[in-house]
């Protein structure tokens, strides 16, 4: 299987490749870091995330975490993350994150109330929970190792879209593949050689049980990727962008909506001005 990507998302992969493993070597030097930490899913982004990070630091400066939780994570998730990560030489861990889970639900049992057919009233608090204990795994290890930065997995996709977790998924040192789009990103994953079973998956978060990204949004990332290229490469807006693709008109409303109201995650958090030299108004350093 060749996959083929739009002719507006068509990209140079190999020089791709040659700019973030630059980026990942910069910024660990900058950071004075050596190790790179990555939560293996199993899944599209995180594979490819852990290739790009052993070819910039070495099969012996990455170290992959498998964090499922029981019930919910498919065992074939946790045979592709290990498959994955025994292909790359690296040290490897799994643990499993559902003491943690549970331990907090008992503390706040609001997040596991049900409605009178049986479905969670909250379900994005209680999914938020398991991204935010992955992510405390994550750190705790790359204290616990020293010198080391926790790599993220999102894509831009994801990022426009607001699909992720504060201070869970989205809480990390460095963003690899964030510049690149969910569908790059698998056109990525075939040419870097990535086992078939991993990056054919269909893309889910595995907070809930049977949860699908593309389900969720409602539209699949053939779709979803063009309009967040018009909208926010070309600048079109929602009109041009349905004409331009022949996507009907509310569900380029709906994704464009979902860029807006997603902003404060790409944001560090604002601080309240009140001098002349507030930290990211006036005064940065060292200058990006």
């Amino acid at each position: 299987m060749t996959l083929r990507l739009p002719k507006e998302l068509e990209f140079d992969w190999e020089s791709a490749v040659h700019d973030i493993v630059n980026a990942i070597r910069w910024h660990l030097k900058n950071t004075n870091a050596e190790r790179g930490i990555i939560g293996l899913s199993g899944g599209l982004d995180s594979s490819v995330t852990a290739v790009l990070a052993v070819k910039a630091l070495g099969k012996e400066n990455v170290h992959g975490f498998i964090l499922p939780e029981h019930g919910i994570t498919p065992e074939e998730d946790v045979e592709d993350a290990l498959n994955l990560a025994r292909s790359l030489e690296i040290k490897n861990r799994t643990i499993e994150i559902t003491p943690i889970v549970e331990a907090v639900a008992k503390q706040v049992p609001e997040v596991l109330e049900k409605d009178s057919t049986g479905r969670l009233k909250k379900p994005l608090a209680y999914g938020n929970i398991k991204a935010r204990a992955r992510m405390i795994v994550l750190y705790a290890n790359a204290n616990i190792l020293g010198n080391a930065q926790v790599m993220g997995t999102s894509n831009k996709s994801e990022l426009l879209l607001g699909y992720s977790t504060k201070y869970g998924d989205h809480g990390v040192d460095l963003l690899p593949i964030g510049d690149l789009y969910k569908t790059q990103v698998r056109y990525l994953a075939e040419k870097l050689g990535l086992f078939d079973r991993i990056w054919t998956k269909a893309p889910a978060p595995r907070l809930l049980k049977d949860q699908t990204a593309e389900s969720e949004i409602g539209v699949g990332y053939d779709v979803i990727d063009r309009v967040l290229y018009y909208r926010v490469e070309e600048r079109y807006d929602e009109h041009k962008i349905a004409d331009e693709l022949g996507v009907p008109k509310e569900i380029v409303k709906k994704l464009c909506d979902m860029i807006v109201q997603s902003h404060h995650k790409r944001k560090s958090p604002p601080i309240c001005k009140i001098g002349s030299a507030t930290i990211n108004w006036d005064w940065r350093m060292p200058v990006e």
